[in-house]
C-alpha cells in the first residue's frame, strides 16, 4: 500500500498545469489575446512607441525578448572579452617567470 501511495506522490510532484490539455488551451488564449489588445503609445515607454500610435500586446512582448536576448549576448561577450583579457595576462606573466598569485590571495 505504502508503495502505491508513495508512486501517486511521485506523480503529483511531477505534474505541471501547463503540460495538461487545459494548460495548453490557456496558454493559446493568452497568445490569441495578447495579437488582439492593443496598447497605446501613451502608455509605453518612448522606446517601444511607433507611427502608427499603437502596438499589440503581441508585438511589444515580442520587442522585449528581442531586447533582453541582445542585452544577454552583449552581457556573455564583456564577460568573455574579461576573462581573454585575464588569459592574455596570466600567460603573459606565467612566460616572464612570475606567479600568479601571492600567498594569502
Amino acid at each position: 500500500m505504502d508503495a502505491h501511495k508513495n508512486g501517486t506522490e511521485e506523480q503529483r510532484m511531477d505534474y505541471r498545469f501547463e503540460n495538461t490539455v487545459g494548460g495548453k488551451l490557456v496558454a493559446k488564449l493568452r497568445e490569441e489575446l495578447c495579437e488582439v489588445i492593443e496598447v497605446d503609445n501613451s502608455m509605453l515607454p518612448e522606446s517601444y512607441r511607433v507611427a502608427s500610435g499603437s502596438r499589440t500586446l503581441a508585438e511589444i512582448n515580442r520587442e522585449h525578448n528581442r531586447r533582453q536576448a541582445e542585452k544577454t549576448a552583449s552581457i556573455h561577450a564583456e564577460r568573455k572579452a574579461t576573462k581573454d583579457e585575464l588569459i592574455e595576462i596570466y600567460a603573459e606573466k606565467v612566460a616572464n617567470g612570475e606567479t600568479l598569485f601571492e600567498e594569502g590571495e
